[in-house]
């Protein structure tokens, strides 16, 4: 009776494993994590940007748009032109996942580089690499990349974005429509602090001798001279350099890490004005002689117009708190990653 029930124990456990097996899902949590964190800055974005400190609002301009005057969401919820034809261009994905922005060095086309914005960085994650990578090997529809499985990733021709071109473009199209897009709604629930350091605790430090503050999200191996390029070997992830701020831009969540604790000191200083201006709208409506009541309410347009002299009080002393606060966007920064959450 024992042997029997040790022989059904370990059937079980065998099934079990070899479920696990196959329901692999790559970049599962690399993926959560950038897909909060785009939902969070969605969320602060708001309205273009509007009563956030310069700081904060160039950040997200960058983690959203890839660019400090950032744009309008409606704008990027299809795939953007720079990826036109990208998947038939040679050596394309290494370049655009796994390398800094060397500035058309060598004649390099490098529309959008490892660290341009969240959205960018997604596709490298999310959209399957060389001949299918990692998902060519799987013969059932339970193994995923980024919790989507090869059909819908249009992976059953077994091709790709990777480092040999083909005609077509589909693979990056579908990860974008699938993938990024439904990542750029608003999520309640996590903050934007939160959300960033959640994703900071999924970096991994690939430093080397020859690429000081080298830090990956997703899976891959990477090699002094190639990273990230859709291959079994160097995987389908984003390679982030953070040496490179002395000549080209520094990945976007350096700047969105630089930029919160401005924000925290911005929305504190405003509420303080905010406050101030209240009580003392307050104590000269109590100052006022009960017996002008009436001569007060006939006067209804003047009042109206020393409230709007005092709103416009307020948004002079922000206008002025906005032009003192903050730190350049994207200067070199020898601590960052040292102590990489912000608490």
């Amino acid at each position: 009776m024992m042997k029997v029930l040790f022989f059904v124990i370990v059937s079980i456990l065998g099934v079990v494993n070899a479920t696990a097996d196959k329901e692999k899902d790559h970049n599962n949590k690399a993926h959560k994590a950038l897909c909060d964190l785009m939902k969070a800055a969605v969320g602060k974005w708001g309205d273009g940007g509007q009563g956030l400190s310069k700081p904060l609002k160039k950040a997200l301009g960058r983690t959203l748009f890839g660019k400090v005057e950032g744009g309008d969401l409606s704008d990027i919820k299809g795939l953007p032109k720079d990826y036109n034809e990208v998947e038939g261009t040679d050596s394309s994905r290494g370049n655009w996942c796994g390398q800094p922005y060397e500035g058309g060095f060598n004649g390099v086309n490098q529309a959008r580089w490892a660290g341009h914005s969240a959205p960018h960085d997604m596709v490298c994650l999310c959209t399957v690499g060389e001949k299918g990578w990692p998902l060519n090997e799987s013969d059932n529809r339970i193994e995923k990349l980024c919790g989507l499985e090869k059909k819908a990733l249009e992976a059953e021709d077994n091709q790709g974005w990777g480092y040999t071109k083909h005609e077509g473009n589909k693979h990056v199209t579908a990860t974008w429509t699938k993938i990024v897009t439904p990542c750029l709604e608003e999520k309640v629930g996590k903050d934007l602090k939160q959300a960033l350091n959640d994703f900071l605790r999924k970096l991994v430090n690939k430093s080397s001798d020859f690429y000081s503050n080298r830090f990956q999200l997703g899976e891959g191996d990477p090699y002094d001279s190639y990273a990230c390029t859709g291959s079994a070997t160097y995987g389908v992830c984003v390679e982030y350099y953070n040496t490179t701020g002395l000549w080209y831009p520094m990945p976007w969540w350096v700047d969105l890490q630089k930029a919160l604790p401005e924000e925290e000191k911005f929305q504190e200083e405003k509420k303080k004005l905010e406050e101030e201006e209240r009580r003392r709208h307050q104590e000269d409506r109590e100052k006022t002689n009960p017996a002008q009541t009436e001569a007060l309410k006939s006067t209804h347009t003047s009042t109206n117009q020393t409230e709007r002299s005092q709103n416009d009080n307020i948004t002079d002393k922000l206008r002025r708190l906005n032009l003192t606060s903050g730190t350049p966007i994207s200067l070199p920064s020898s601590w960052l990653l040292r102590a990489v959450f912000l608490f």
